[in-house]
């Protein structure tokens, strides 16, 4: 469904895992090209949906990208099926996001359980009260709020925005948030405070394309 407007595009998803944070490193090209490990098949051209993964990883990130070539896997020869993609602007910056969480310069502790959803997406965040944003990542999204994944803890009643940038959109989303749960060991969970219908429109928005797929 290719879209205008306030729609959007519902893609194929593929799955591409890798053992360990330094395969995933090692998959990243410098042409804006990522090798990608599946036995989902795509065509030239085809505009997927990847979902990323790598051993540690606390979730999974959802990446747009266009498929350049794609093989079967070659037993005999040690070859994994697979192939190569291409992320262009906003989500080529989410590989990035991903290796230098691969390569330890951010720290996401690692989940111990399940989680409804466990989609990772990467976010800027301020105490309300600061004009300097970190960098970290939401997990566990809903409509009403979600695990905000960062060393740098907020206390319980702390405001803070959260910018989000949605899938497809050049500008990124405020969020007004309250910590409201410092119990979790991998984060802090916030509630989003939509103060009108239009904030909640908005935010229902971001939610469906970040999480439907």
């Amino acid at each position: 469904m290719r879209t205008r407007g306030r729609t959007y595009v519902s893609l194929r998803k593929i799955r591409s895992h890798y053992g360990t944070p330094e395969d995933f490193v090692a998959a990243i090209r410098q042409d804006s090209a990522l090798e990608v490990f599946t036995t989902d098949g795509f065509e030239p051209g085809e505009e997927v949906l990847l979902e990323l993964s790598f051993t540690g990883l606390p979730g999974k990130m959802m990446v747009r990208a266009i498929g350049q070539e794609w093989h079967a896997a070659r037993p005999r020869l040690r070859v994994r099926a697979g192939g190569t993609v291409m992320c262009a602007g906003s989500e080529w910056r989410k590989v990035q996001f991903l290796k230098r969480v691969a390569t330890g310069d951010i720290k996401l502790t690692a989940r111990r359980r399940h989680v409804r959803l466990p989609v990772l997406v990467e976010v800027r965040w301020r105490r309300r009260n600061e004009r300097d944003f970190k960098t970290a990542a939401l997990s566990e999204i809903s409509e009403g709020g979600s695990l905000l994944l960062t060393q740098d803890r907020p206390d319980v009643e702390d405001e803070v925005i959260i910018e989000i940038t949605p899938p497809g959109s050049a500008r990124p989303l405020e969020i007004l948030a309250v910590v409201r749960n410092s119990q979790n060991d991998e984060g802090v969970g916030l509630e989003f405070m939509a103060r009108d219908m239009g904030g909640v429109h908005r935010l229902r928005e971001v939610i469906r394309r970040l999480v439907e797929q």
